[in-house]
């Protein structure tokens, strides 16, 4: 007998629905569950699918600091928040961190923005004297979406669990504060293993990773208690309501597993290419880089691998011959100023040429702020105005990157030639 799709729309069911093409598409959206599970070494029912990265940060922060606002009578106006209500973040998180953290310091909130160094760095000392017993949520991006900046994740996670281990005595208990990181922008080039990092939500989504736009992901440890922002049908466990973007959810498990399979060979090959780039604009006069240049270091020695997975409980341990790569800012990452030239005015002339190129954050047009991170690592007014970030992709080659630095040279001597 031949289907007829009632309920579907071209064939493709909604998870939540019990008939034949509901249940595929459940089965789908599982499978894929367990396999970005995988990936992360966390267990399949960790893994929260959102609309979008800036969804997933928006959950975890909301999410946590909603469970912590005092119930209050109908018709009564609702108090400020009371007991644990510090959140701990960066000067650089991208807006959908800091937007948030403004947003709940309205509500009585404390937020404490921790400095950054010349090279987008977090001042671990600063977080170690920042943390006190109202302290509930640290938010530190993985890796910074503007200057490619890479967090210590792992010594901030120590720091963390030795402060919880020296308040356990306390009514704060032994899990406060949990840690939260924003890695958009890591799965390409860094290891985002969850034991490893130590951090007890993680944000990620498709568009950073040559997968889908519109989808998303949070991790969220067991026993790490959030509430919804988006209500209705109760997807998600009632985490995240909404019909599930099944094709999407299935792109994001295919491509964050391409991403880390690759990542060392394509972090190498990326490497090279950024290097030079670097080089041939340090070369060009009134060109300034914006941010850490220190770009990589490779352990060329093999190593004993060993690692256990969640989801199959399997230990895998072998002796890999490949080097290991230790990042200091994402290889796909750099951004430059120019002298007396506007950001978005060379966002608008580069892509006459052919090359997409972004002013600020690639997730919203220049509003004239300029670039946060700029001003966060010491840059001026007219740094953070001009400010351009390129993003190489993946087939980007040598020929490419010496016809960029001849474009650009033609557009700064066109201005020269009117403003100078």
């Amino acid at each position: 007998m031949k289907r007829i799709y009632w309920d579907t729309a071209a064939g493709m069911g909604n998870p939540s629905s019990i008939h034949t093409e509901g249940l595929l598409a459940e089965k789908a959206v599982e499978e894929a569950r367990a396999k970005i599970a995988e990936v992360l070494y966390a267990h399949p029912d960790e893994i929260i699918f959102t609309g979008s990265g800036t969804e997933s940060d928006n959950l975890a922060i909301l999410g946590l600091a909603e469970i912590r606002i005092p119930r209050t009578p109908p018709g009564l106006t609702r108090g400020k928040s009371s007991g644990a209500n510090h959140i701990i973040t960066t000067a650089i998180e991208h807006k959908a961190v800091l937007e948030p953290c403004r947003h709940l310091q309205k509500k009585g909130f404390k937020v404490t923005y921790l400095k950054v160094d010349k090279n987008g760095q977090v001042d671990l000392k600063e977080l170690k004297e920042s943390l006190t017993k109202e302290t509930f949520l640290v938010s530190i991006m993985m890796a910074n979406n503007e200057i490619g900046s890479i967090q210590p994740i792992k010594e901030v996670a120590k720091i963390i669990r030795h402060f919880r281990k020296e308040n356990l005595s306390t009514t704060l208990g032994a899990s406060l504060p949990y840690f939260h990181t924003d890695a958009c922008q890591a799965p390409r080039f860094l290891d985002i293993n969850v034991a490893k990092l130590g951090v007890d939500l993680l944000s990620f989504n498709g568009s950073k990773i040559y997968g889908p736009k519109g989808i998303g992901a949070l991790y969220v440890r067991r026993g790490v208690v959030i509430a919804p922002i988006i209500m209705g049908g109760g997807q998600e466990r009632g985490l995240r309501s909404g019909t599930l973007n099944v094709e999407g959810i299935v792109g994001l498990a295919k491509a964050l597993a391409i991403c880390q399979k690759e990542r060392v060979k394509e972090s190498l090959r990326l490497e090279k290419i950024q290097k030079k780039l670097i080089t041939e604009l340090k070369k060009i006069s009134g060109v300034t880089i914006n941010g850490p240049e220190n770009l990589i270091e490779v352990e060329l020695q093999s190593q004993q691998l060993q690692s256990q997975s969640p989801t199959s409980g399997i230990v895998r341990s072998a002796t890999s011959s490949e080097p290991e790569v230790v990042l200091r800012t994402i290889p796909s990452i750099v951004n430059f100023s120019v002298a007396g030239l506007e950001g978005e005015q060379l966002v608008i002339e580069l892509d006459a040429k052919g090359f997409a190129v972004s002013s600020g954050s690639a997730c919203s047009h220049n509003n004239g702020e300029g670039s946060y991170s700029i001003r966060a690592i010491g840059g001026s007014e007219e740094q953070a105005t001009d400010a351009v970030r390129i993003s190489l992709p993946r087939e980007v080659s040598s020929a490419e990157i010496a016809l960029f630095i001849k474009s650009l040279k033609d557009i700064i001597t066109k201005y020269k030639k009117v403003d100078f």
